[in-house]
């Protein structure tokens, strides 16, 4: 037991100094956030470049009174654009996504499950899928808005209403 102990004690100091430093680990997490803001800003640039037309995606929830969102999601053409485990969407009214694409039609997906504030067992969710056509050199800004005007106990009645708006894109 004494032998094992005293490995121990010598072994702990040199398996310390292979631990990295607060400083290193510091210099790493600021090298990785400016790559990833350099990155972002040349993914904007090519997708300007490459793409005419914009799209703008604004989703919120009306009923937060009484139903709290426990995932909310917006996929384009299969790809999750925004995702969200919080309740973002029941607290504010911004947009989720914006980004260039390619003119023409595009499949956009909408997903919101709720839960009512005094049972979470008490859930609903909906999926609405629907083609999106953006226009060339154009912005296209869809408002989704999701509210649930059940009772909370037997009634479900979560809805979701879009609408879609192109306008001229000014760069």
């Amino acid at each position: 037991m004494r032998k094992l102990l005293l490995t121990i004690a010598l072994l702990a100091p040199a398996a310390m100094a292979d631990e990295p430093k607060i400083e290193d680990l510091q210099k790493e997490y600021e090298r990785i956030r400016a790559s990833l803001f350099t990155s972002r800003a040349r993914a904007a640039a090519v997708g300007s470049t490459l793409y005419s037309s914009k799209l703008q995606v604004f989703l919120r929830y009306g009923t937060p009174r009484f139903f709290h969102v426990g995932r909310a999601l917006v996929r384009l053409d299969g790809a999750a654009v925004y995702d969200d485990a919080a309740g973002a969407v029941g607290a504010d009214d911004v947009m989720r996504f914006e980004g260039f694409v390619a003119p023409g039609k595009h499949q956009l997906t909408v997903r919101i499950d709720a839960e009512t504030k005094d049972d979470a067992t008490f859930t609903s969710s909906t999926e609405s899928t629907f083609t999106i056509d953006v226009p060339n050199h154009k912005l296209l800004i869809v408002r989704a808005a999701a509210e649930d005007a059940g009772d909370g106990k037997s009634q479900h009645r979560l809805r979701l209403d879009v609408d879609a708006e192109a306008r001229d894109e000014k760069r």
